[in-house]
């Protein structure tokens, strides 16, 4: 390394160090304790627990066919996982099948509905929203100065809260109504029904394992709470934009002039007359 490079390297370094210990001194974190960084941080802790309940809500189900005219029990085992494709969601018998019976479908479902798309945007609102809750931590945290000074930060902040508002009751709403259908649809009793040679004569089918619905369900009821967070943050993020508060300082003016109005005892006019002077 030739000796000018070698300097180049030297000087970025210690650029980089004196950003991080100035980035270090202006640090606020009593930030954290007002409303706007302490919902800041419930949003990215509910935002991660939505995403994460909501992508693994996989799970497994199985019934068992009685062949007929025999005493072997043909075991069926059905899985899913994210994002809940139940028209590929793999539904296969354990052991062989009956000589004499065949499933007509291989897979636990043969409609999945807006389930998937469903899905995709909840994971995709919770993971957008937890990556922007820690970027803007950081600044309310490192750079509040700048928050407070540079006007499109605040500006930027209100109108992605509001979006994100919409996006959470979007999604929530959404995602329950895909849970809800997934529930159908994964329920042995529906499936059971479904399949055409469990309605033939001397064929008995029944549940052996039933899905559990617990991640999902937990899922739903956080994307509420981000949608209850998310509005309740636009209120906050507002009050920190430039317009607000140059509108606030004009109502207080006013309500300073309204409240202090000027008396004719205040004016004091004199007025004096000189027969010399010309009109």
């Amino acid at each position: 390394m030739s000796a000018s490079a070698a300097a180049t390297v030297v000087t970025a370094a210690q650029k980089a160090q004196n950003f991080a210990s100035q980035t270090v001194e202006t640090a606020r974190t009593e930030v954290l304790k007002e409303p706007l960084g302490f919902i800041k941080i419930l949003q990215l802790f509910l935002a991660l627990l939505a995403f994460a309940t909501a992508a693994s809500g996989g799970s497994e189900l199985a019934f068992n066919i009685r062949c007929s005219n025999t005493s072997v029990n043909v075991l069926y085992i059905g899985k899913y996982n994210y994002p809940y494709d139940l028209k590929n969601a793999p539904l296969n018998p354990k052991q062989k099948e009956c000589s004499d019976l065949k499933a007509d479908r291989t897979t636990i479902s043969t409609d999945s509905k807006n389930i998937v798309s469903s899905a995709q945007f909840f994971v995709f609102t919770g993971v957008t929203a937890f990556l922007y809750s820690i970027a803007f931590l950081i600044i309310y945290i490192f750079f509040r100065h700048k928050y407070n000074n540079i006007v499109y930060f605040p500006l930027i902040d209100f109108v992605s809260t509001c979006i994100f508002s919409i996006f959470w009751f979007a999604g929530s709403i959404a995602w329950s109504k895909a849970v809800s259908d997934l529930q159908h649809y994964t329920k042995l009793e529906f499936i059971i029904e479904s399949m055409s040679f469990c309605n033939k004569i001397n064929i008995n089918c029944y549940g052996n394992k039933n899905p559990t619905y617990t991640n999902l369900i937990v899922s739903c009821i956080l994307g509420f709470g981000n949608l209850i967070l998310w509005i309740g943050d636009v209120w906050f993020v507002i009050k920190e934009t430039s317009w607000y508060k140059l509108r606030n300082q004009m109502s207080q003016e006013s309500n300073v002039t309204s409240n202090n109005p000027i008396s004719t005892s205040d004016i004091n006019i004199s007025a004096h007359y000189n027969p010399n002077d010309k009109i």
